[in-house]
């Protein structure tokens, strides 16, 4: 089934009072993902998901390659280890590894590369992403995706985005670069097999932004049980999937901080039936959602990707009790009432601001994490690492106390005296 004949039949259930994305089409394209003979690299310990309407079968565990094992000097990957660990997750079924141009400053291709030589890149699903803030003229991205293909040592790459779009890229690079235009090029060309982005912005422009290209194949998103409305959230994920397009899934663990759980969240998840890691309880909220393509995970250990794979290997939708995933509410609302958090969900509704500042991000993702773990070290890294100006945006020290963003909160939050608060607790 291709895309259109799915959007014409889920036009009709709509018209006739059903469910879009529920019923016939939905059922077909997972009765179609199932057939081992069809899926690359079919192993029977793996789980298989459709992506989308893309007519391919994806591994329910993704290899994301951006935080890998490093060397002692904190800077350089360790090859060795990541080529193990990678072929070792292919060899147990995995078939979708993801990675970007600018993960690691180029590390991260060149070692997928080595890792899928020797047969393995035909074992798999390639993805990459193309960076617009460090393109300065269009045809800049013609170049980054050859620079691609050449470390990955690959003529096609299978999933390739557009990265990490937000209000100023979208604004001032992709819609004037044209750069949806040059990626259904390189489609027709054959250089790519699918069309996407990643996303972190707010639901108004994930909207915008697949309603401005009918044949893009999927996206990536972040989601977690923290972020039902963080950025693209829950409302975004079933609008993408309702018009057929694969949903790939990046931070299923908060960049970490969903691994270890406060004492008063841990007590949440040990009352529970049936007993999971909290690694598995994150990853089997994603994976329970029929919504759901592929779920990324950044592995930096041989346990790391063998505790994965076992996780997915027992994963499906709808793999959850109504109490279970009452259990998984339960630790969302505790992590959000730790004393002294925002009571932001990262809706990102009041950006753009005038003056830069990452409200969204500095509330949600850096302070409220901090009250709940304490861990500033933690807050300053994600300050410093993932939150550059051109992207996110500036710290609170930027705020001039304008309160344009006062009636853009849904939670109604005095952001011009939380930012100060934010930069007072956190010593910015």
């Amino acid at each position: 089934m291709d895309r259109r004949t799915f959007l014409k039949g889920t036009a009709t259930l709509a018209a006739g009072g059903g469910v879009i994305g529920a019923s016939a089409p939905l059922s077909a394209v997972w009765a179609a993902a199932q057939q081992p003979a069809d899926i690359r690299n079919h192993q029977p310990g793996m789980r298989y998901r459709p992506h989308g309407l893309t007519g391919v079968s994806v591994s329910a565990l993704g290899f994301g390659m951006l935080r890998l094992p490093m060397l002692a000097d904190g800077k350089t990957v360790d090859e060795t280890q990541v080529i193990r660990m990678v072929r070792h997750a292919v060899d147990q079924g995995l078939n979708y590894v993801d990675t970007g141009y600018v993960y690691l400053d180029g590390q991260s291709e060149t070692v997928t590369g080595k890792a899928l030589a020797g047969g393995y890149r035909d074992r798999v699903y390639l993805t990459s992403k193309s960076p617009w803030w460090i393109m300065e003229r269009p045809e800049d991205f013609e170049r980054f995706f050859d620079e691609s293909r050449r470390r990955l040592q690959t003529d096609v790459i299978d999933f390739y985005h557009i990265h990490m779009i937000m209000h100023r890229g979208w604004k001032e690079k992709i819609v004037p670069f044209r750069l949806i235009e040059k990626m259904e090029r390189l489609k027709a060309q054959g250089k790519i097999r699918f069309s996407g982005f990643s996303f972190h912005d707010n639901v108004t422009l994930f909207k915008k932004i697949v309603d401005a290209n009918a044949d893009w194949d999927f996206c990536l998103i972040q989601q977690n049980y923290l972020d039902t409305e963080h950025e693209a959230g829950l409302v975004s994920l079933k609008y993408a999937a309702a018009r057929g397009m694969g949903v790939s899934i990046m931070e299923p663990l908060r960049n970490g901080f969903l691994v270890t759980p406060p004492p008063e969240v841990q007590q949440i998840f040990d009352a529970a039936e049936r007993k999971r890691s909290p690694v598995e309880w994150a990853l089997d909220y994603l994976w329970n959602m029929p919504e759901v393509s592929v779920v990324l995970s950044g592995m930096g250990s041989m346990q790391n990707v063998m505790d994965n794979l076992a996780y997915a290997s027992r994963s499906a939708p709808g793999m959850l009790s109504a109490e279970e995933v009452a259990v998984i509410g339960r630790a969302a609302r505790r992590y959000r009432s730790f004393d002294g958090a925002i009571p932001c969900t990262g809706c990102y509704n009041c950006i753009p601001c005038p003056r830069n500042v990452a409200i969204g991000y500095l509330f949600n993702m850096v302070f409220n994490q901090y009250k709940a773990d304490g861990d500033m070290a933690r807050a300053h890294r994600l300050i410093r690492y993932s939150m550059s100006p051109i992207q996110r945006g500036d710290g609170p020290q930027a705020c001039d106390q304008c309160g344009q963003c006062l009636p853009k909160c849904p939670q109604g939050i005095d952001i011009p005296a939380e930012l100060k608060r934010v930069q007072r607790e956190l010593r910015l």
